[in-house]
């Protein structure tokens, strides 16, 4: 009989439900629910079977009955799933949490670490920690293994000269103020099939990845381990991204609360929901394929706004790949990385030091694993687009956990 492990990985007000048929390493997608609107009379459920969708419309109250609805509908429309195995996609582990963990019940060590680092991931780990409740409390969820597979733990062997800010020791040892990073399950995923495309040991898999969506963030990795991210205590270091600011003078929190009249968590929660290329824009516009053909269509605040996100990732490439021993490649992954060779093209631009030779018909392409440019200047130097796949490291984490 096959095997089938549900992925959970949701927000606030939203549930993603993927279920996998799982065997060996194989990893085969059989139906997708995007539970949307909770808490709202205007709740629906997508339900994606074989690329064709269907929109269901409900009221759901909380996570709780978003669940117990979809255990209906897999009863009602998919009743031959043989589910062994949950996987919850969970942020933050704090410093404690090195690797995958099996969810040891409600009031366990997993649903206590969640809870303990909310403050540092305020937007996720509240609702990570209902969803993980809300499955363990499900007649069909709670009776198998769920595991929790963490943003940060791809980053937990990271050194601590990458690790540690310039702060107070006391910081560091009183309140767990360092470096943790994130999308920890996409970087994981990118790394293992860099090496399969390139026939790397995990001693020679040496490369730089640029996770670029609504959340941005890079990762620079030394022997197949996570040595050094831009993202940091909490997701809102690093990148330019969506509505996130990215690096900012930490002055500016105080000039600016005393220049609104306002506090500092206000400052947060604008760098937090109001900033990035929504706020750099200024028209209520977050999605970079819009900016960009606002900007191809001769809106020069748009090629503005690309400049500068693309400067800044160009950045970081350029600083994790001067402290790294023989890089084999770089690579772009999620949304933006995926799909947008425009601003890949302004990325490479702003990298003078590689001479970058972009193939002009690859870097074209959206959603699909292939290189795109040539380093002239470091010849065994190359970038790639690989499109990621957390879902798959949720779905084998799990089963690993359920055998």
């Amino acid at each position: 009989m096959d095997k089938h492990v549900i992925c959970f990985n949701g927000g606030s007000s939203s549930i993603k439900v993927a279920v996998k048929k799982v065997d060996g390493s194989s990893v085969e997608s059989v139906v997708d629910f995007n539970c949307q609107g909770l808490g709202t009379p205007d709740g629906y459920i997508d339900v994606k079977v074989d690329g064709k969708k269907e929109v269901l419309q409900m009221a759901m109250e909380d996570h709780k009955s978003a669940l117990h609805a979809i255990t209906e509908i897999i009863s009602e429309k998919f009743p031959d799933l043989n589910i062994v195995a949950a996987g919850h996609r969970c942020v933050h582990g704090g410093p404690v949490v090195t690797d995958s963990m099996l969810i040891d019940g409600p009031d366990g060590k997993i649903t206590g670490y969640l809870h303990e680092y909310s403050a540092l991931a305020p937007l996720h780990n509240p609702a990570n920690l209902q969803i993980v409740l809300a499955a363990l409390a499900d007649p069909v969820f709670g009776k198998v293994p769920n595991t929790a597979i963490f943003d940060t733990q791809f980053h937990a062997r990271m050194p601590k000269y990458a690790k540690y800010y310039g702060v107070p020791k006391s910081w560091i040892d009183d309140y767990d103020i360092m470096r943790y990073g994130f999308h920890g399950a996409s970087y994981s995923y990118i790394t293992r099939r860099f090496a399969e495309l390139n026939k790397l040991t995990d001693e020679e898999n040496n490369l730089v990845i640029a996770h670029l969506g609504n959340g941005c963030s890079m990762a620079k990795v030394s022997g197949g381990i996570g040595s050094d991210t831009t993202m940091g205590t909490t997701p809102l270091e690093g990148l330019v991204m969506g509505t996130r600011s990215g690096d900012v003078d930490p002055g500016i929190l105080e000039l600016m609360a005393k220049n609104l009249d306002t506090n500092v968590e206000e400052i947060v929660r604008i760098l937090n929901k109001e900033s990035g290329l929504y706020g750099l824009y200024g028209r209520g516009i977050k999605e970079m394929h819009f900016i960009r053909e606002a900007a191809v269509n001769g809106d020069s605040e748009a090629e503005l706004v690309i400049d500068i996100a693309a400067y800044r990732t160009a950045k970081y490439f350029c600083s994790f790949l001067g402290t790294m021993k023989n890089p084999k490649g770089v690579v772009f992954t999620g949304g933006i990385g995926e799909n947008e060779g425009y601003f890949r093209s302004k990325v490479f631009g702003f990298m003078q030091l590689f001479d970058w030779k972009i193939d002009e018909a690859a870097n074209a392409t959206r959603s699909k694993e292939c290189v795109i440019a040539e380093s002239a200047a470091f010849p065994d130097l190359k970038a790639w687009v690989i499109p990621t796949d957390e879902e798959k490291v949720f779905a084998l984490e799990a089963m690993r956990f359920a055998e």
